[in-house]
């Protein structure tokens, strides 16, 4: 085994460690809002949506042994933190699940971008199709004559500076969901976000310990009542 499988190998042994009462801890701690149907939560960054193929860690894991009944309906990047939502039964995620496919639901992500992005009205988009490229391993790259179109919506909130340099504080509301889609449409435009492990290097990478992208609010029709409900999460950056 190399270090990395060593790495791996003993977080999957810690991760089973873990006994229910402090899962029910953990769940409890990040919950957003929960009822007999849907389940929202706040995802720390650097947590797994679903269990890759080596590392066995992951938000729905530990989300499963405290309730087995949980459900998957989508999913933010390991490196991203913010709202994310199960479903506690088979209708639920069916129902939730259809709303995604139609695009219903209404999607505010924050990040930090590097550089200072302006833009007439302080509203943009990138509309360029993002997929990904064997030989980068793990990235994806815009490419124009690929058949899944990929679009994002953005607006600039405010200009920062971090340890003396401009950064951009801006929403993205992706109306698409590739893979990626956000981190590689700022990439796009000249303005990676900071701190990004796969994307940014060099200053970029070195402004901010964690990836500064974050699922800031999510609304979408219960599964039940039918009616809109939205939820808001802290921007951690």
């Amino acid at each position: 085994m190399s270090i990395n499988d060593d790495k791996v190998a003993a977080l999957n042994l810690l991760e089973q460690q873990y006994d229910k009462p402090y899962l029910a801890d953990f769940a409890k701690s990040i919950t957003v809002y929960e009822d007999e149907d849907i389940w929202v939560v706040d995802k720390p960054a650097g947590l797994l949506s679903v269990d890759g193929k080596s590392l066995k860690v992951s938000l729905l894991s530990r989300l499963e042994r405290v309730n087995p009944e949980v459900k998957l309906i989508h999913r933010l990047d390991m490196d991203t933190s913010g709202l994310i939502i199960f479903a506690k039964n088979k209708a639920a995620q069916s129902h939730i699940s259809k709303q995604f496919i139609e695009r219903m639901p209404q999607k505010q992500y924050q990040a930090l971008v590097l550089g200072t992005l302006a833009v007439a009205g302080k509203k943009g988009e990138i509309d360029i199709p993002v997929r990904y490229e064997p030989t980068l391993k793990p990235r994806h790259i815009t490419d124009p004559d690929w058949k899944k179109h990929a679009l994002t919506h953005y607006e600039v909130l405010h200009h920062e500076l971090r340890a003396g340099q401009a950064v951009t504080r801006v929403a993205l509301y992706p109306i698409t969901g590739r893979s990626h889609q956000l981190r590689v449409h700022m990439t796009h435009i000249g303005h990676v976000i900071i701190g990004d492990p796969i994307y940014a290097d060099g200053l970029a990478l070195s402004l901010s310990p964690r990836l500064c992208l974050h699922a800031h609010t999510l609304r979408l029709k219960h599964p039940v009542m039918n009616s809109w409900m939205q939820w808001q999460s802290e921007v951690p950056f």
